[in-house]
């Protein structure tokens, strides 16, 4: 066997899409190719880190990173043909040239979503240093005009859209946040709330209208971010969050109703989410707010060789 791994250059993109979409439904795949040279071109996809493995002169499958501004790199495993001689070679030829890009651009985790049942998938992203670091659900909820006025009894609470001047304060307050908080706990220590800033912001379309700081006693207490996907026709919520201080006085439920609120009024059919499956006090409130369970993934992690060694 012959085998060639190598970044992908422009002329052989669609390619090496075709392979790494070889998995979905036949009616799926070139929906997908096309969304995503699409989004190429609109600068919203970077393919900088996809791979393809020929064997010989057969290309037999591919692979992708991609570096966040976060320093968060999301990986998208091997996708491998049989028309390959060697296919765990193959693969693990493949997760060695994902690792060497994901070092060469300095990315700080390295992430994969894997479905539960998919033992071959774990087994090969274990023996290149990723570590099972969680379980999330995916969850989404539909949107109907009756949600138009949920919560809207209450007063609103005080807070404030997001803009240059007031960025830090989000900025801090996410990472506030963060602390002894049961979410992505292994991500604590890996970026700033400027770093999550910069990766809320790509994901869908960002308005910044739809950004929320809210305030509590006069001090800046949580944060809710909606980003819209249009193609979707839905609504993200792409983070939300409670300060540790203000946690346990039904702030949080107040706050999401008031998500949900905003977030029908924006005309979107549905609502969706991802949360840690561990997080039992988010999971109760979405559940209490009509959410239900699209799918549930495993949250594979490598940490970048540099702070490994640290």
């Amino acid at each position: 066997m012959k085998l060639k791994i190598s970044i992908v250059e422009p002329e052989q993109r669609a390619l090496a899409l075709r392979l790494l979409f070889a998995r979905f439904p036949i009616d799926e795949q070139s929906k997908r190719l096309d969304e995503a040279l699409r989004n190429v071109e609109r600068g919203s996809l970077n393919l900088d880190g996809l791979l393809l493995a020929e064997d010989g002169q057969q290309p037999v499958g591919a692979a992708l990173m991609m570096n966040q501004a976060d320093g968060v790199a999301l990986v998208w495993p091997p996708v491998v043909t049989c028309q390959t001689t060697d296919v765990a070679a193959t693969e693990h030829a493949l997760m060695s040239g994902l690792c060497k890009e994901i070092d060469r651009v300095g990315a700080k985790l390295s992430q994969c979503l894997l479905t539960p049942d998919d033992v071959t998938e774990t087994e090969l992203l274990q023996g290149h240093g990723f570590i099972h670091a969680a379980d999330m659900f995916f969850l989404a909820r539909p949107l109907t005009q009756r949600d138009c006025e949920m919560g809207s009894a209450e007063e609103e609470l005080d807070h404030e859209t997001f803009c240059e001047a007031n960025m830090e304060r989000y900025a801090s307050v996410i990472e506030q946040t963060y602390q002894e908080s049961l979410d992505c706990q292994f991500l604590n220590g890996f970026r700033s709330g400027s770093d999550a800033i910069a990766s809320h912001q790509l994901s869908g379309h960002f308005d910044p209208s739809r950004w929320r700081l809210y305030r509590q006693d006069t001090e800046d207490a949580g944060v809710l971010l909606l980003n819209e996907h249009p193609d979707q026709d839905a609504i993200e919520l792409v983070y939300f969050g409670i300060s540790a201080k203000f946690r346990g006085k039904g702030l949080g439920r107040r706050i999401l109703a008031e998500g949900v609120r905003a977030a029908a009024k924006s005309g979107r059919s549905v609502l969706f989410l991802a949360v840690d499956c561990g997080n039992s006090y988010a999971n109760a409130l979405y559940s209490e707010l009509g959410f239900a369970e699209l799918a549930r993934r495993r949250v594979m992690i490598r940490c970048s060789s540099h702070l490994a060694r640290k």
